[in-house]
């Protein structure tokens, strides 16, 4: 039984979480570099012989359509998938960021704190909106 891991895509900072073994708790794990190795920080983050599944956070436009960070997260899961070989699915990540800053806000933290978190609890939100989804 493997784990499902969740991306939250960034030019320049990238979220990550992962599930548990049973796909019931998101956890956030870290933060990693974005841009030309950002598949490949991922790869070296994630214990991938565990991992058979990578949600990452599509930015649809309120409207429900793709805009220009919609397609570079495409085409970044395509690298992504061809780099770690395990398969990607594309979630649904509106409103995923302010979700997480206004959690973040709840406990106090500063906006130099909460923006060195925040990629980190979008993923972790995102993933778990999906292991709940699968229950």
């Amino acid at each position: 039984m493997g784990r499902v891991a969740a991306i939250d895509y960034g030019l320049k900072r990238i979220g990550i979480a992962l599930s548990d073994k049973d796909k019931k708790i998101a956890l956030p794990v870290c933060l990693v570099e974005g841009g030309k190795k950002a598949a490949q920080n991922i790869t070296m983050a994630l214990p991938m012989k565990e991992v058979e599944l990578i949600l990452i956070g599509l930015p649809l436009l309120m409207n429900g359509k793709k805009g220009d960070m919609a397609h570079l997260v495409e085409k970044f899961a395509q690298d992504l998938e061809t780099v770690g070989g395990v398969p990607i699915l594309l979630w649904d990540e509106r409103l995923s960021s302010k979700h997480a800053d206004s959690m973040l806000k709840e406990i106090s933290l500063n906006r130099k704190e909460r923006s060195a978190k925040i990629d980190m609890m979008a993923a972790t939100l995102l993933l778990q909106s999906y292991l709940d989804s699968i229950v």
